[in-house]
């Protein structure tokens, strides 16, 4: 076969030159990725529908900028070059991507009140404001990876070496890259910061291709050679059920593995590193040979049967059922060995999509975009179909299922005797998804069991798992596996200190439900309560905690949104006399700093009445600099600010109006001679026998600071901002920051005593 110039081969140093820039675009391609869905978060909210749209959004763009790249780069005399140019063009435009998310916000602000009613046509409207904000760059990063081929690849039997190559580079990239802004970037230099350095990852990776593309000559394609149709068509079928199926195990994996771990962000990072080194260790065995011999579609049925096998197993053992795994050692029996199969998959597919020589480009790019377009797919039919209906071990389980079903097919393509194989693991796989609740099995349920505790109802929503119950005499609800909340003084308190600051407040809005203590003593305040809870779940869980849960939830005067907090202050246009804020614990949780923000207080005041007062609680489970750092974010919004220490010694509250605050005594006293409030005080299980009556005696002696006071006790702290999320990113602080001591009572005590 005659054709201009000699393949791959041709110049390895010009090859591993190649190769390093597209570890930097993998890297820089997970900077945005992380930075450009935290930020849209902000914008749509945390909630699976709002998550889901964002994603969407990303890998449509990406799928788009792979089909429309592949063909650029066939019609091209130098495709290195087109390359640098996409990668000095996404840099510039994640550079305006601030600008044009400011834009969507806007947008978005305006279009909520007219569809908040309408989830659809609201679901919609995210879509396409994520399609308008990453298409610009997701576009130009898609048509990276077969722009790239098309330079390595000059005919259809380099494809499969060249692409494999390619994909192994980038997914180094992306270890490097989401490492690095998990662990360091964010907290060093905050998301403008990381999304600054992706950029410079990406100008880099551009300027050096295009010094690169100087000296490479330009080389022609003659003569064509066809692949077999049929080969081409199960190429894209596996491309798309594995995009489909990864996206899945990464989403359900994720969950059932951060279980009980308190979901810290560094959780989240490890098990997507884990993930993404199983791919990259794959990729590179192709590379090294492994999948390169004998037959293509053999070598792709083994995988499917493979990934199928070990994604049931792993389930089964990560649940816990059966055998209780260490959290490090679940990931690496699980994840990793799924993933580096799945990371041999699209390589060896790689090498059947090429039909022509001079159309290399175009077919790895339709070959991506079978494999973004499943990952889209999966982006909806994960969380929004499968886990709502039969949980995330079963839903895993389904996803094995397709696995096992196409290695099956493909393997009855070459003979019957291998074809038996797949049938008969899937035969078993059904088997176990239809006597799951043995095997199948939540990891917290599992641990509760474990633990002798007593299950009282267990579900599952796109947002979490959802358990309640109780372990020896103390009632818990647990949330992805970690216990919320309890039932106790300081969570009533929460709904009853703002009353007392403005006795004539009334109306409230109450974030995060939790076992639903502040909504209901809101309520039996007088107020009117409009409650928004995050996952869908725990509102339903309220009847195990309180024996009038149904006449509460039934209150006219209560109103319960399923919805973001965070989005819901900063889009309604309701105004309240108080605002209560108990943010899920643990404190440095991933999600919940966008509930301890500066911008979050900011949007909270201009939702609050004129004199209305918010109530943030703070655990104990912080250090005291980083408490610091929470009261001097609180205190630059709120001109007057009080600190009250909880009763029940688990935290404090935070009490900020734009008009004075203080517990006067005749207000304290009047707001607990209100009916019922006084003796349901007393009937909480931490009140210790406590008389009805005796309540307005403790109050005053809970305040700690106030005013000036309060903010010499932060000084000059740093603030907790979206853009420096301090409470979430918190690695280095701890391995080399100055050592501060745990905030607690006493140090507490001790520090206003020093002031």
């Amino acid at each position: 076969m005659a054709r201009g110039g000699s393949g791959i081969g041709d110049d390895g140093d010009m090859r591993r030159a190649v190769l390093l820039i597209f570890v930097l675009s993998g890297a820089a391609g997970l900077v945005y990725e992380v930075v450009w869905a935290r930020e849209l978060v902000l914008v749509f909210g945390n909630t699976t529908q709002a998550v889901s749209a964002i994603l969407t959004g990303f890998f449509a763009g990406m799928a788009l900028g792979s089909a429309a790249g592949g063909r650029l780069a066939d019609r091209v005399r130098s495709p290195l070059r087109l390359y640098g140019l996409l990668e000095i063009a996404i840099a510039a435009v994640a550079l305006a991507t601030p600008v044009l998310f400011s834009v969507v916000r806007a947008s978005y602000r305006e279009a909520y009140p007219l569809l908040e009613n309408t989830p659809l046509a609201l679901a919609l409207v995210r879509f396409g404001l994520s399609l308008v904000a990453l298409a610009p760059a997701t576009v130009l990063m898609g048509a990276t990876l077969p722009t790239l081929s098309r330079h390595l690849a000059r005919a259809r039997e380099d494809v499969s070496e060249a692409f494999g190559r390619l994909y192994a580079a980038n997914t180094v990239g992306a270890i490097v890259g989401a490492a690095a802004s998990g662990f360091v970037l964010i907290e060093l230099l905050g998301l403008s910061g990381a999304l600054v350095v992706g950029a410079g990852c990406s100008l880099v990776a551009g300027a050096v291709a295009l010094m690169l593309a100087r000296a490479t000559p330009q080389r022609t394609v003659t003569v064509t050679t066809l692949a077999a149709g049929r080969e081409r068509r199960l190429a894209l079928v596996v491309a798309f059920v594995s995009g489909l199926t990864s996206l899945g195990y990464q989403v359900l994996w994720t969950r059932l593995l951060s279980s009980g771990t308190g979901n810290t962000t560094y959780v989240f990072t490890t098990i997507l590193v884990l993930f993404l080194v199983g791919i990259a260790v794959g990729a590179l065995l192709f590379s090294a040979g492994l999948g390169r011999g004998g037959r293509p579609t053999t070598w792709l049925g083994v995988c499917q049967l493979a990934v199928g096998a070990i994604a049931l197993t792993g389930t089964v053992l990560i649940g816990g059922g059966i055998v209780d795994l260490s959290l490090e050692a679940a990931p690496l029996l699980t994840v990793l060995p799924a993933t580096l199969v799945m990371g041999l998959a699209l390589p060896i597919a790689s090498g059947l999509v090429a039909q022509r020589d001079e159309r290399i480009g175009t077919d790895t790019g339709l070959l991506l975009g079978a494999n973004t377009l499943g990952i889209v797919i999966g982006t909806f039919v994960v969380p929004f179909v499968l886990v709502p209906a039969i949980g995330s071990p079963r839903s895993a389980a389904c996803l094995a299922i397709v696995n096992l079903v196409l290695g099956a097919v493909l393997l009855g393509l070459r003979q019957q005797a291998r074809a038996a194989i797949g049938p008969a693991l899937v035969a078993a796989s059904v088997v176990v998804l239809a006597v799951g609740s043995p095997l199948l099995i939540d990891p917290g349920a599992a641990r509760i069991a474990r633990g002798g505790g007593q299950l009282f109802a267990s579900g599952e929503d796109e947002i979490a798992s959802v358990q309640s119950g109780q372990i020896r005499n103390d009632l818990h609800l647990w949330v992805a596996g970690t216990s919320m909340t309890a039932l106790t003084i300081d969570a009533k308190f929460m709904a009853l200190l703002p009353v007392m600051v403005r006795p004539d407040a009334r109306s409230a809005l109450v974030i995060a439900f939790g076992m639903g203590s502040s909504y209901r003593a809101a309520l039996e305040a007088g107020m009117t309560v409009v409650g928004v809870e995050l996952v869908p779940t725990v509102p339903r869980m309220f009847r195990y905690y309180y024996s009038d849960a149904d006449a509460v939830l039934e209150n006219p005067r209560g109103r319960l949104v399923i919805a973001d907090g965070r989005n819901h202050v900063e889009l309604t246009h309701d105004r309240y006399d108080v605002v209560i804020v108990d943010p899920p614990p643990p404190i440095r949780s991933a999600g919940t700093a966008v509930l301890y923000s500066r911008e979050f207080y900011a949007a909270s005041a201009a939702r609050l009445s004129d004199s209305g007062v918010m109530m943030e609680w703070m655990p104990y489970l912080q250090t005291m600099d980083e408490f610091r750092s929470h009261v001097r974010t609180f205190a630059d919004v709120f001109p007057n600010l009080l600190i009250a220490l909880g009763p029940g010694h688990s935290g404090v509250f935070m009490l900020g109006s734009r008009s004075a605050v203080a517990l006067a005594p005749s207000a304290v006293r009047s707001v607990l001679a209100r009916p019922g409030i006084g003796e349901d005080l007393s009937a909480t299980p931490d009140a210790h026998g406590r008389a009805p009556g005796s309540w307005a005696d403790l109050v005053p002696a809970m305040v700690w600071l106030a005013g000036d006071d309060a903010r010499r006790f932060a000084g000059d702290a740093p603030p907790i901002t979206d853009d420096r999320p301090l409470t979430e990113y918190f690695l280095l602080r701890d391995l080399f920051g100055r050592p501060s001591p745990q905030m607690t009572e006493a140090q507490l005590r001790a520090a206003a005593v020093i002031r």
